[in-house]
């Protein structure tokens, strides 16, 4: 049975966002999973597989990256590129018309879960104001290498 109320913030959330209960509220046994760049899919499509390379990039630089993610960074991808495939598929189809209504509709749904699953990640401003986060060094990636001039 779920409990009442929301759900319980992680410790390294918390402590992330400078709270100071953070300590406080640590939890014997609470997991903490080890910064490590997860591996793409290869299942995600061409659009998707880019917002992962250029999440993973932003999420390493913050020491935010972690193999256990890969899964909901899979899903919150793959719902960007669901996105960007209908955006261009209601274009070519003539815009926002009475006859393209199925196809708005699927593009407000993928919207609804970018923009649900990118906030579980610090995508967009008000969220990313919750977190607080050093930039350790993350296994096996060089941070210095991801912002060399002219890579997005």
């Amino acid at each position: 049975m779920a409990g009442i109320g929301p759900a319980p913030t992680p410790t390294p959330i918390l402590e992330a966002r400078g709270s100071p209960v953070g300590a406080a509220r640590r939890k014997a046994g609470e997991p903490r999973p080890r910064v490590k760049h997860p591996a793409c899919p290869r299942w995600l499509g061409r659009e998707a597989k880019a917002e992962w390379r250029r999440q993973v990039k932003q999420l390493d630089a913050l020491g935010l990256s972690a193999e256990v993610d890969r899964a909901l960074l899979a899903a919150y991808c793959d719902a960007w590129g669901e996105l960007v495939t209908l955006d261009a598929l209601l274009t070519k189809a003539g815009g926002v018309k009475e006859k393209n209504w199925r196809i708005l509709l699927q593009k407000g749904r993928a919207r609804e879960q970018v923009l649900k699953l990118g906030q579980q990640f610090g995508f967009s401003p008000a969220s990313r104001t919750r977190v607080r986060a050093s930039a350790p060094e993350v296994e096996g990636h060089d941070r210095s290498s991801y912002f060399a001039a002219g890579e997005n």
